[in-house]
């Protein structure tokens, strides 16, 4: 009786490893250790938005459909986080609202999975984040990552010669505004992104301060980003809602 209950535990055991190797997280060829850390310093647009990007792999001989789920371990004031799965989603999503179906023993395609931290423009510090990735049918089955972003350094123009404030009215329907100012000697323009930061449009800044206005009547309802750039550098950037 007692072999038969070591037995059992150790076959429980066993099972229990084995669903715990359903998934796992890899990129460019590495393949991430359970609850293991990555430092991400890729400020790949150049204004303050650091990516992480990720891949995670099937390892069953089925198909699973994956949630991928966020969690804030350490913030900072001035940062907004958030995370693409199929698709981007807001920050203040936690969990993906709908699965993505990753075929029996094969990997994620390069675009489908990233972890996004932006800063400020005066900000730089650290944020630590931890991502879980399961199937929808067995959440307590999970792999975790940690991901450290760190922005350092100092800004790439004298913040008191330049201005950009904050999107009013925000969300906004058809114009949003933004007070600026700048120097003499500048040349301006802005460029607004999608969540997926691809531009949607640009326009060059005329003046030296007042109320720069964009149209944003033609875009779809969501989270956009206006950048602006200065002498051909990129400054700031703040974040505005579409609704409609």
């Amino acid at each position: 009786m007692i072999k038969r209950s070591i037995f059992t535990l150790m076959f429980l055991a066993v099972m229990g490893w084995v669903s715990a190797q359903s998934l796992q997280f890899e990129w460019d060829g590495h393949v991430y250790e359970e609850g293991e850390t990555v430092e991400c310093t890729n400020d790949e647009y150049g204004y303050g938005e650091l990516i992480q990007h990720m891949q995670i792999r099937n390892l069953t001989s089925g198909d699973l459909n994956v949630l991928v789920e966020k969690e804030v371990v350490e913030s900072l004031e001035g940062t907004t986080d958030l995370f693409c799965w199929g698709t981007c989603f807001s920050p203040n999503v936690f969990v993906s609202p709908n699965p993505v179906m990753v075929p029996s023993n094969s990997v994620t395609d390069n675009a489908a999975l990233s972890f996004h931290v932006i800063f400020e423009e005066t900000v730089y510090g650290k944020v630590k984040m931890k991502y879980s990735a399961y199937d929808e049918n067995h959440p307590n089955d999970r792999i975790t990552i940690n991901v450290v972003f760190t922005r350092s350094g100092v800004g790439v123009h004298e913040a008191a010669a330049v201005h950009f404030g904050q999107a009013y009215p925000n969300p906004a329907s058809s114009v949003v505004n933004f007070d600026y100012s700048i120097n003499a000697s500048d040349r301006a323009s802005v460029s607004v992104y999608n969540l997926l930061g691809q531009e949607v449009k640009s326009q060059q800044v005329n003046g030296l301060q007042g109320r720069l206005s964009v149209s944003v009547a033609d875009l779809n309802e969501g989270i956009y980003f206006c950048k602006l750039f200065v002498n051909g550098c990129a400054v700031t950037t703040e974040k505005f809602v579409v609704k409609k």
